[in-house]
C-alpha cells in the first residue's frame, strides 16, 4: 500500500512547472516541511519563497514535504517513517535538517504529527545525533514561538531574505565539525542573530501562574533577548511563486510580492506591527521579476498587506495590462481604489473583489484604528459596481474590543447599504451582484496593542453570529458565512500561550485526544491564557523578541483605543520614531546602539 504514498507525489509533479531537483551527493539535504496539505502549502507565498531562495545556494538541496492527505493519514500513522518528500520520495530521516513554515498556529499540532510520522521523537530532548536538526520559522512562530518551544530544536526569528545566508555560512562549518547536538545548537545561537534556542532558556513563574522571567541557561553565552532579523527589500528581488501547479487556491498563478508589512496600524493585526516599517519593491523591480519569468506570468497575483497603498501602483497596472498581463490582489482598501486599479480588474476578467471594513460602525472602526468612513465603503463598491464588479466580499470580525449590540446592528446596516448601492449600479446590466460576508472571531495577537485584551469567549461568539445572521438571513443577494468560535479559541490560546501550552498540543497530536478532551484534561486551565485580560506589566512569553516595537507604543495605542482615538499611520519616510522601530535602524546606522536591550522593551 506505501506504492500510493509515491504514486501522489509524482502526480503533483506531473503537473508542476518550476520544480527545482538536485542531485544529493556532498549537499546539505533540507526537507522544507509545510503543517498542512499540499494545496494550502503550495498556495503559501512565504513557503514557496523559501524553497526558492534556499535551492538558490549550490550547495544546499531543499525539497518539500506536506502533512499527509486525508485518505493516507492513517496508512503513514499505522507506517512511521514515511512521511515522504515531494521532488525524491526520500523520508524525512534522510535529511540534515527539518525547516518547518508555520504560517498559522492552528497547524501547531501538525507539525508534531510530522515529526511523529517521519519517525522522529517529537520532543527535542529526545532526539540524539543520528535525527535531523528541526528548525521553524514563518509569522506564527516569530510573533510567539513558546508553545512549540519544548519540539523545535532552533527557532528562525525574522524575514527569510536576512536569515538564511547567515545560517547556511554558519552551520555547514557546524555540521563538518560534528559537534554533539548540544554544543551544535549552542553554537549557532552564539554566532547568529535571529536564532532562538529553547534549551538554552529557562522561564520561570509567579504563584498566580504568570511569568516571572525568562533567562538564558547559566553556561549559554547567549543574548538575552532575540533580534528580530528585518530584510532590506531594496537588495532583494521580490518573493514569487517558483512552482506553479493548478493544485492551489490560485491555479496556476504566479503570486508576486509589491511590497511587506502595512503602515495603516490598524490595532488588531499583527502583520501591521511585526513588519513594520512598511516597505515596498518598487514598480520597476516587480515588472523586472516578471518579465524574467516570461509568459509562466501570464496570470499575476499581486501580493501585499494592503496592495493598493502602494505608490506606483496605478503606473504598475496600467503597464501590465498593455502586456496582456491578467491581474489580481492580495487584498484593496475601500479608501484607495484607483481607476487603473479597477480598470486591471475588469480587464482581467474578475466579477468579484473582497474589501475589509472590520467594523460595522465607525465608532468601533476608530477603536481599532480602521480609519474607513461609511461614505467611503460606499463609494468604493459604487466604483467596483461602476467597473463590472458587482459581486463583493466584505470582512468583518466580531468579538473586538468595547463592541456593542450597535456595532453588531451596524453591520447588518452596512451590509444592506452596500446591496443597495451594488444592485443600484447593476440596473440593466442583466445580472444581480452578490454581497458576501465572512465574519470571523477577533483573535488578540502578541505585538499589537491589543495584546492586554481577552478573548471573547465561544458562547458569547455564538450568540453574536446568531443575531447577525438572524438580520440578514432574509436579505436576497446577501450570503453570510462565520467562522467556528471554537477553533478560535484554541487559536487564541496557541497565540497568547507559554511553553506550558506545549502539553495540550502533545494531547491533541500525539495522544489521539480531541481538543475538547484536551482543554478538559491536561492539569492547566486554558483560560488563564485566553480569557484573562492581562495586566500592564505582565510579562508576555513573547517579550524576549526584540523586533524593536516598544511595549510603552503598544500601550498607549491601546489606551488610544479605549478612548475611540485615531492615531496616524507609519510613514517611515517622514522621519516618524513613535513606535521605536525607525529610531532603532537610524541609532543602529549611525553606531549609536550598542549591546543587547536589556530584559524588557
Amino acid at each position: 500500500m506505501l506504492w500510493r504514498l509515491k504514486q501522489r507525489q509524482l502526480a503533483w509533479l506531473a503537473e508542476e512547472r518550476g520544480t527545482i531537483r538536485k542531485d544529493w551527493a556532498d549537499r546539505l539535504c533540507i526537507a522544507l516541511a509545510f503543517p498542512n496539505r499540499y494545496r494550502v502549502g503550495m498556495s503559501n507565498l512565504g513557503f514557496q519563497a523559501v524553497y526558492r531562495a534556499l535551492n538558490r545556494f549550490e550547495e544546499i538541496v531543499c525539497e518539500r514535504v506536506f502533512y499527509p492527505e486525508p485518505e493516507d493519514v492513517d496508512l503513514i500513522r499505522q507506517n512511521p517513517g514515511h512521511l515522504l518528500s515531494v521532488e525524491s520520495q526520500r523520508p524525512l530521516q534522510d535529511f540534515h535538517l527539518i525547516a518547518f513554515s508555520i504560517a498559522y498556529e492552528n497547524d501547531y499540532a501538525f507539525v508534531l504529527e510530522m515529526l511523529a510520522f517521519g519517525g522522529i521523537p517529537p520532543r527535542a530532548q529526545d532526539r540524539t545525533a543520528a535525527h535531523p536538526l528541526v528548525t521553524a520559522g514563518g509569522v506564527a512562530v516569530f510573533l510567539n514561538p513558546e508553545p512549540l518551544a519544548p519540539f523545535i530544536d532552533c527557532f528562525f526569528i525574522g524575514e527569510a531574505e536576512e536569515l538564511l545566508p547567515d545560517f547556511r555560512k554558519v552551520l555547514q562549518p557546524l555540521l563538518r565539525e560534528g559537534p554533539a547536538r548540544p554544543q551544535l545548537l549552542e553554537a549557532l545561537a552564539v554566532s547568529m542573530q535571529g536564532i532562538y534556542v529553547p534549551s538554552l532558556y529557562q522561564v520561570s513563574y509567579r504563584s498566580e501562574g504568570t511569568i516571572e522571567s525568562m533567562t538564558p541557561v547559566p553556561w549559554a553565552d547567549v543574548p538575552k533577548r532575540i533580534k528580530y532579523r528585518r530584510a532590506d527589500l531594496l537588495r532583494h528581488p521580490p518573493c514569487q511563486t517558483q512552482v506553479v501547479t493548478p493544485n492551489t487556491e490560485f491555479s496556476d498563478t504566479v503570486l508576486l510580492e509589491i511590497g511587506r508589512g502595512c503602515g495603516r496600524g490598524c490595532r488588531f493585526c499583527a502583520a501591521g506591527f511585526v513588519y513594520r516599517p512598511v516597505r515596498f519593491h518598487s514598480a520597476r523591480a516587480v515588472l523586472d521579476a516578471t518579465d524574467k519569468r516570461g509568459p509562466a506570468a501570464g496570470r499575476l497575483g499581486l501580493v501585499s498587506a494592503a496592495v493598493s497603498d502602494h505608490p506606483e501602483i496605478s503606473a504598475l497596472c496600467e503597464t501590465l495590462s498593455c502586456r496582456g498581463v491578467s491581474v489580481s490582489f492580495s487584498s484593496l482598501r475601500a479608501d484607495s481604489i484607483p481607476p487603473a486599479v479597477v480598470a486591471s480588474l475588469r480587464s482581467s476578467g474578475h466579477q468579484a473583489v473582497a474589501i475589509a471594513p472590520e467594523a460595522g460602525s465607525e465608532r468601533l472602526r476608530r477603536v481599532i484604528n480602521k480609519n474607513l468612513s461609511e461614505s467611503q465603503i460606499l463609494e468604493a463598491a459604487e466604483r467596483l459596481a461602476e467597473g463590472g464588479i458587482l459581486h463583493l466580499k466584505l470582512y468583518f470580525m466580531i468579538g473586538l474590543p468595547t463592541e456593542t449590540q450597535e456595532d453588531l446592528e451596524a453591520i447588518v446596516h452596512l451590509a444592506k447599504s452596500i446591496k443597495h448601492h451594488v444592485l443600484k449600479m447593476s440596473r440593466g446590466k442583466k445580472r444581480m451582484g452578490t454581497i458576501t460576508l465572512s465574519v470571523n472571531s477577533f483573535v488578540p495577537k502578541p505585538f499589537t496593542p491589543f495584546q492586554w485584551v481577552p478573548f471573547a469567549g465561544i458562547s458569547v461568539l455564538k450568540e453574536k453570529a446568531r443575531w447577525i445572521h438572524r438580520g440578514l438571513q432574509k436579505v436576497p443577494n446577501v450570503r453570510v458565512h462565520f467562522d467556528l468560535p471554537k477553533w478560535a479559541y484554541v487559536q487564541a490560546l496557541l497565540a497568547r500561550g507559554d511553553r506550558r501550552v506545549a502539553g495540550f498540543l502533545e494531547k491533541v497530536a500525539l495522544g489521539g485526544a480531541s481538543w475538547q478532551q484536551a482543554l478538559r484534561e491536561i492539569p492547566f486551565n486554558p483560560d488563564f491564557w485566553v480569557l484573562r485580560e492581562r495586566g500592564e506589566d505582565e510579562v508576555f512569553p513573547w517579550e524576549f523578541i526584540d523586533n524593536g516595537i516598544e511595549r510603552r507604543f503598544l500601550w498607549e495605542e491601546y489606551q488610544s483605543a479605549l478612548q475611540e482615538s485615531s492615531t496616524p499611520p507609519c510613514r517611515p519616510d517622514e522621519k516618524c520614531v513613535r513606535c521605536g522601530v525607525c529610531r532603532e535602524q537610524r541609532e543602529r546606522s549611525l553606531g549609536m546602539v550598542g549591546g543587547t536591550k536589556p530584559d524588557r522593551p
